[in-house]
């Protein structure tokens, strides 16, 4: 071999030497095992505390939830953006304008129930909020019987069935009893039907009670058939506006009691009485399914 021939053999094998080298160091291995460690896995949003100054949460103008993130998220810097509609919020958080959406947990549950928006509830806020339904004073018998029948569908496992039924999946957190009632009362229940329990309520308030074809349907609905049917009693719902059910259950002249997502407050202890509350509507954080 000449020396021309010597001097580029010697450069060839310098020049696989450096290749060599090189792909070596592209796959970085586990000095451990030997293999290459898989990358790192993306974490998501899991709790408010997640958030960082800067970021964008939505809520529904004029709400508990609005009041909540004004009150515990707007001091750490987080931006807290108002919607007139709950479900401009929501689009807002599809869309990417915001990283969160704080809402009352059961009407966030039945948005996120559809699976076409990628959405998901990671945390569900602790607010002592309950829904209960209303009585006149006078009308305790009912109101105790309505308590018995609520822990007994609770017990039988029929409220959780209900609560997939309508918001789709189990609650987060049940209702607690507070009036200590654990047996059927003795009195005289009184209905103005015999049989049958009337209840009025805002039948424009999915998915709790909305009129579909004719037919009153929701949560509540199908609770109450699921109560009235342990007392032995059938259920009918009648249309009201909001405003005027607390004074149509005083008045006890249309129907026996309310049943219309109302939130137990002592104001209107004042002048009605309520069940246990049937429905905790703590608040709730949804984000968008971590990619």
């Amino acid at each position: 071999m000449s020396k021309t021939g010597k001097i580029f053999a010697l450069l060839m094998v310098f020049a696989l030497l450096v290749s060599a080298l090189a792909l070596g160091g592209c796959a970085k291995k586990d000095e451990g095992t030997g293999t290459t460690p898989p990358p790192a896995e993306k974490v998501g949003i899991k709790s408010v505390d997640d958030l960082k100054k800067g970021d964008k949460v939505a809520v529904q103008s004029g709400t508990t939830g609005e009041g909540w993130a004004k009150e515990n998220l707007e001091p750490k810097g987080i931006v807290v953006v108002p919607y007139d509609d709950v479900l401009l919020a929501f689009s807002a958080l599809q869309a990417g304008d915001v990283l969160g959406v704080i809402n009352d947990l059961p009407i966030s549950q039945d948005v996120v129930k559809d699976q076409t928006r990628g959405l998901e509830i990671v945390q569900e806020i602790t607010t002592n909020e309950a829904y209960g339904f209303a009585f006149s004073k006078k009308n305790t018998v009912l109101r105790d019987s309505v308590n018995w029948a609520l822990a007994e569908v609770i017990k039988d496992g029929s409220y959780n069935t209900i609560y997939a039924k309508w918001f789709g999946s189990e609650p987060m957190s049940m209702p607690k009893a507070v009036s200590g009632i654990t047996a059927k009362p003795a009195g005289e229940l009184k209905t103005l039907t015999a049989g049958k329990i009337i209840l009025g309520s805002d039948t424009a308030y999915p998915p709790f009670e909305n009129v579909e074809g004719g037919a009153t349907v929701g949560f509540d609905v199908d609770l109450m058939a699921a109560i009235a049917a342990k007392l032995g009693l059938t259920s009918e719902f009648k249309s009201y506006k909001f405003d005027a059910l607390i004074t149509g259950v005083q008045a006890g002249s249309e129907f026996d009691m309310v049943a219309s997502a109302m939130t137990i407050t002592d104001e209107r202890k004042q002048s009605i009485d309520f069940s246990d509350p049937y429905i905790n509507s703590n608040q709730s954080l949804a984000v968008k399914k971590a990619q």
